[in-house]
């Protein structure tokens, strides 16, 4: 046989390891399948090279005849020298199952990731095998402030905001921020939803400003106390009430949107209000003078609670000038004699306390009564009436005229006297010794004259006997 009548032999092609081939599936047992991938001998793919899933037989997944997808992982030599291809269906079915996650990613929808790892301008991520970019600027909300370090190993929420394919380039782009912000908003919502005015609520004293302190109510809401709701009183320093950290109750006085405004006073008495729980009327208290006035001085009788202590309320003696004795921050020992509730205002007494001589004075004009002399004056002599003190004019003491007050009166001297003006509630009380004389003169002239008066005598000369 000539050369042009020898046959020619075709040699099989031998697929490289890692090569993908299609082959037909020729046997199958429990433990392996051998698939004719067109080479010299069958491949094999043992049990567990044959599916993603844990199986007890090859059977459950593969029959004969079927035209499966391989991967040549590597070939084995029999002792007899011919190459076994070991082939594996794992990768092809990652592939697959790669292929099958992606259709089902869609952009702007919100998926669960795990955290592969941290990486230069960002995270890796995995979803189902396929590798996501997470870029640093996208993983944290700023009131955040966390470490991506920290998330590496953890499972995490976040939206895929773009998806390209380009062969076999797969780039795969998610955004945690947007994520974060949103559940903070419902989480805002709903915590605002829980939220009432008038509710009382137990807050953390988070930062103190000058004009007030911030508070966290809920996890997502801080809540402001302005210094004027710190206390009833006036506040110079809120570190005197409250310190950072510290953990108060305080009432909800106002939600306007996401801003809340708290009070802390609200939950106390006001000033006015323990004023009313340890006052009433007719007590009697120490108030420190703030204030002077025309019409009166201002006293506080407890801290910011301030009464008012009329001019007239000095004292009995009308004539007394009280404010011109005291100065401001003296205090005083007064007595509460009236409060008006509806107006938050009461007032108090100092002449209260003490004792009007002039309330049990009865005395009439015309009246003769009983005077001790004081002292003597210029224009007149004091005198004194039971318990008071009164005027007797220099005019008053005699029917003659006199040179020297001295040579009539002496101080401790008893005498009677006329009451001539008398007005309790100005405490004035005006008296003449001279009106005594004259009433005392007259009455004896009158009675000589019904006994002894003679057709020779005139009743001129009889008056000035009795008159001397």
């Amino acid at each position: 046989m000539t050369d042009k009548q020898t046959p020619e032999y075709t040699s099989p092609t031998k697929p490289r390891p890692r090569s993908v081939v299609t082959g037909k599936v020729i046997r199958v047992t429990d433990e392996e399948v051998l698939v004719d991938i067109g080479y010299v001998t069958e491949g094999v793919i043992y049990k567990n090279h044959l599916s993603l899933d844990k199986i007890d037989s090859a059977k459950e997944t593969i029959k004969e005849g079927d035209d499966i997808k391989v991967k040549v992982v590597k070939y084995s030599e029999n002792k007899d020298g011919t190459s076994i291809p070991l082939l594996s269906r794992l990768d092809i079915l990652k592939t697959e199952q790669k292929l099958e996650n992606l259709e089902e990613l869609e952009v702007n929808h919100q998926y669960t990731f795990k955290v592969k790892k941290a990486v230069k301008g960002g995270l890796l991520l995995d979803y189902q095998g396929l590798e996501v970019f997470l870029p640093e600027s996208l993983i944290f909300l700023r009131e955040e402030d966390g470490q991506k370090e920290n998330l590496v190993g953890k499972s995490i929420k976040a939206e895929l905001i773009e998806k390209k394919t380009e062969g076999r380039n797969i780039n795969l782009i998610a955004n945690r921020k947007q994520v974060a912000y949103e559940e903070k908003k419902a989480a805002i919502a709903e915590e605002l939803d829980n939220l009432k005015e008038g509710q009382v609520v137990e807050v953390s004293i988070e930062r103190i400003k000058d004009f007030g302190a911030f508070a966290k109510i809920t996890d997502h809401i801080d809540g402001l106390i302005h210094i004027s709701e710190i206390s009833h009183y006036h506040v110079k320093d809120i570190t005197e009430y409250i310190n950072e950290g510290d953990k108060v109750e305080a009432k909800i006085i106002k939600i306007k949107g996401k801003k809340v405004s708290l009070s802390l006073k609200a939950l106390t008495p006001t000033p006015w209000e323990k004023f009313l729980e340890n006052h009433k009327v007719g007590d009697k208290v120490e108030g420190k003078i703030v204030r002077k006035m025309q019409f009166g001085m201002l006293l506080e009788v407890e801290k910011e609670v301030v009464g008012l202590l009329n001019r007239f309320d000095y004292s009995w003696n009308p004539n007394e000038n009280l404010a011109g004795e005291v100065e401001v921050g003296e205090t005083l020992e007064v007595e509460i004699t009236s409060i008006n509730k509806k107006k938050k205002q009461f007032s108090v007494s100092k002449k209260h306390l003490e004792y009007n001589p002039w309330a049990d004075l009865k005395l009439s004009k015309g009246d003769l009564v009983s005077a001790e002399v004081v002292r003597l004056e210029d224009n007149g002599a004091i005198v004194k009436v039971e318990e008071v003190e009164g005027f007797l004019p220099i005019g008053e003491v005699s029917s003659e005229h006199i040179s020297s007050l001295e040579n009539e009166l002496k101080e401790e001297d008893i005498i009677t006297v006329e009451v001539t003006d008398f007005n309790p509630k100005r405490w004035h009380l005006v008296v003449s010794k001279k009106s005594v004389q004259e009433k005392k003169a007259r009455a004896a002239y009158e009675s000589e004259l019904k006994e002894n008066v003679s057709s020779n005598q005139s009743l001129e000369d009889l008056f000035k006997k009795f008159k001397k």
